[in-house]
């Protein structure tokens, strides 16, 4: 959805006209005003894999596209607590108010000469986006037929195929789940009856080899997904739809063509959600893991961009970006509580510690890969250093001191007795940031120290503990010795006395 916008842009309010996020379809030919624009949704289907991975084949052989819906209530929430960018989520309890609503639809690509078929089906003009598509169409699991069809930007007449809806109601704080479906998606009584060839079962090719919700990559040869429900429609549901699809029927509502497949709703009074609810599985949007698909079961694990921090059953949050920034603020910009916090969220998100290298020292320790410590930093430590300030190292190893803007992050591993030094639990990172220090600091270094995901411990240029180890050892240059868990320091103002690493 272009909520979520690159380089965190902050989006247009509600009901007004957004940016075209897909300057690569720029030229494509056709309508563009689909799906909804007005609940803040892109006007392009650019989803083909289900969330549990897989794609979905018709009938047509044309793979099936799937976007997300979010309503006022809810975009209004993510829209003033600037939960679309992903350092505002870092430490957020995420809490949507109630008549928050999320919809997940999906299409099937219509043939147009085919308009008996067509006006069974709520449609739309669609621009089909597909920014992978030359990757897709390599791909060896995906037969001749198909790859052809696939290109980057295309218009097509699409059909609702599958619908989620999710609401948050004054009564449950973990929301409503139902799911609706197409009549003709799979074969029943009543295809057989009319004669119509279901959009995912074509009795016609099924043959002793073929197997049903198979995925694609297990089956690469299938042109098209053939499917059924493996978890029945319940009777009251089944009842439920004769009623409303009589009435629909008599007001010539296209809307009798679908029917209810399910409702969820959890009993817990927690935001937790109710696991052990039965099975409901939409079969164009679960198809490949019906008989383990819940609705809540799944959302419950929802997470924000924090991975710690559960995202209020949504897993659309997860999609915000981090800012991209060169430079962190110094301290004449941000008080040290303020600057711990943006540091953290810096290593975390904007440029994630995990992508950068380590000191280059292999002859005496081992720092790409993690090693034995010693407190207060834990039995098992490694070490990640940022890429300018690598750079700047490996230019010049001798140096004796880092660049102004130099951050060392360790992360300390808690290892149970009985396991192996280098297995266990992360627990802490701390992180040296060399910084512009204000007059009444004790090091020009920042030190922070915290949980992965935050709070931030000690944030301060003044932190006695880590001056008095880093600072004061003899021989010690710019705060980098490597103590008794390494054998030679990175940095030092003079010459290590054992050169050879004995």
């Amino acid at each position: 959805m272009i909520f979520f916008l690159r380089m965190v842009k902050k989006p247009t309010g509600w009901g007004e006209a957004s940016p075209s996020a897909i300057p690569a379809c720029a030229n494509a030919k056709g309508a563009t005003k689909i799906l909804r624009t007005t609940s803040k949704v892109s006007p392009v289907v650019n989803e083909t894999d289900q969330a549990v991975g897989g794609v979905l084949l018709d009938k047509n052989s044309n793979l099936v596209h799937y976007e997300v819906y979010m309503n006022k209530p809810m975009f209004q929430y993510v829209l003033e607590n600037e939960f679309y960018n992903a350092l505002k989520q870092a430490g957020s309890d995420i809490n949507f108010p109630e008549g928050s609503m999320e919809l997940k639809a999906s299409w099937r690509i219509l043939d147009r000469k085919n308009k008996k078929e067509a006006k069974r089906y709520h449609t739309a003009e669609a621009l089909v986006y597909i920014p992978e598509a030359g990757k897709l169409a390599k791909d060896t699991n995906i037969p001749d037929d198909v790859r052809k069809k696939i290109d980057t930007c295309s218009v097509h007449l699409v059909g609702l195929v599958g619908l989620h809806i999710v609401y948050k109601t004054p009564s449950n704080p973990n929301f409503v789940w139902m799911t609706f479906e197409h009549n003709d998606n799979l074969e029943t009584e009543q295809t057989k009856k009319e004669g119509i060839t279901p959009s995912f079962f074509d009795k016609s090719k099924i043959t002793d080899e073929t197997h049903l919700n198979c995925r694609q990559w297990d089956c690469p040869d299938q042109e098209m997904t053939q499917v059924t429900r493996q978890n029945p429609i319940p009777d009251w549901v089944k009842n439920a739809n004769k009623k409303y699809q009589k009435k629909l029927k008599k007001k010539k509502s296209i809307w009798a063509n679908y029917e209810l497949i399910g409702v969820q709703w959890a009993t817990d009074s927690k935001r937790e959600g109710e696991q052990s609810l039965p099975n409901l599985a939409n079969s164009t949007m679960e198809t490949f893991n019906q008989t383990a698909s819940s609705c809540i079961g799944c959302h419950t694990f929802a997470r924000s961009t924090n991975p710690t921090i559960l995202s209020d059953f949504s897993w659309v949050m997860g999609r915000a970006q981090s800012p991209k920034y060169p430079d962190l603020p110094q301290m004449s910009e941000n008080c040290p509580e303020q600057l711990g916090r943006d540091l953290l969220n810096y290593v975390m998100y904007a440029k994630p510690y995990k992508k950068w290298g380590t000191w280059k020292d292999t002859t005496w320790n081992k720092f790409y890969r993690p090693f034995e410590g010693e407190n207060p930093h834990g039995k098992t430590v490694r070490i990640y250093v940022d890429s300018n300030t690598l750079k700047a190292y490996e230019a010049n190893p001798s140096m004796t001191e880092l660049p102004e803007g130099a951050i060392v992050l360790k992360e300390n591993f808690h290892t149970p007795p009985d396991k192996p030094v280098h297995s266990g639990d992360l627990v802490e990172l701390t992180i040296m940031y060399k910084a512009k220090p204000t007059p009444d600091s004790e090091s020009e270094w920042f030190w922070v120290k915290s949980p992965p995901y935050g709070p931030v411990e000690i944030a301060s240029f003044n932190a006695k503990a880590c001056i008095s180890c880093h600072m004061n050892w003899k021989g010690n240059g710019d705060g980098m010795l490597t103590f008794n868990f390494g054998k030679r320091p990175v940095i030092t103002k003079t010459a290590y006395p054992d050169q050879k690493g004995k």
